[in-house]
């Protein structure tokens, strides 16, 4: 699944509580053009109101605009992730990751 065709969200909790769902996947934050961060969780609602709630201070300094998702069970997301991270390599993904915005 190409992430680019996937619909995009403005990331707001309005938006995370009517579109995120409760339910295992892989997520990304991102601004036009350029991917943030991209996670997975048991619970995708979840993961990102904690965000939005000031979790994760270093992904929130980049000022995420929108959010997309896909549904994948425990066993397909961590991989799924990982193929995410190496295709699109999104700043805060990257282990020596600068906390100075470029």
């Amino acid at each position: 699944m190409d992430w680019e065709h996937l619909p995009q969200f403005s990331l707001t909790r309005t938006n995370v509580s009517r579109h995120a769902p409760e339910e295992s996947g892989v997520y990304g934050l991102a601004v036009p053009g350029k991917w943030i961060y991209i996670g997975h969780s048991f619970n995708i609602r979840k993961a990102l109101l904690s965000y939005l709630s000031g979790q994760m201070p270093y992904v929130l300094q980049w000022q995420p605009k929108h959010f997309t998702f896909e549904l994948a069970p425990y066993k397909h997301r961590i991989a799924r992730q990982k193929e995410l991270v190496a295709r699109y390599q999104p700043v805060c993904n990257r282990k020596t990751h600068n906390l100075v915005r470029s």
